[in-house]
């Protein structure tokens, strides 16, 4: 039996990138039209068509406090990630990639948690390395349960 996982590392900005469990990645689009909905967070872009549904595409960038360029580049990809706590309320989302995402194999040994640096939202889970790559796990939890209390108010 293998230590090793499969993931997926998802560029949100020069520096920085997601890591996520290959698992959680449906699929990774290139860039597509975003549909505006009324909502007044920055860090939520609009909904995206994918496999005839309408997802919520965010920037988790913005989301974790980085300033929003409002430029979003036709070069930048989409990774359509699988809802794991809230899969009833919302089965899919959308994160923003500024770059390609990165298929990675991780073994225990590669990954090095970053315990001694402040994680600055409760939208990321710890900070880690791998292979001189640093990354933010993000808080799924944190994240699904936010994003759906925006697009789904209370009636």
């Amino acid at each position: 039996m293998s230590n090793e996982i499969r993931a997926v590392l998802i560029p949100i900005e020069d520096d920085r990138k997601l890591l996520l469990p290959n698992a959680m990645v449906a699929e990774v689009l290139g860039m597509r039209s975003i549909e505006d909905i009324a909502v007044s967070e920055q860090w939520i872009l609009g909904t995206v068509s994918w496999r005839g549904w309408d997802i919520p595409l965010i920037d988790f960038a913005v989301l974790t406090g980085s300033e929003s360029d409002n430029s979003i580049s036709s070069t930048y990809n989409l990774a359509v990630l699988k809802s794991i706590n809230h899969p009833e309320d919302m089965p899919y989302f959308a994160v923003l990639s500024r770059g390609i995402p990165k298929l990675q194999l991780v073994s225990r040994g590669d990954m090095q948690l970053h315990e001694e640096k402040n994680i600055n939202h409760n939208a990321i889970a710890s900070l880690v390395s791998i292979q001189d790559e640093m990354a933010d796990i993000p808080n799924m939890n944190y994240l699904e349960s936010n994003l759906i209390a925006v697009i789904q108010p209370a009636a």
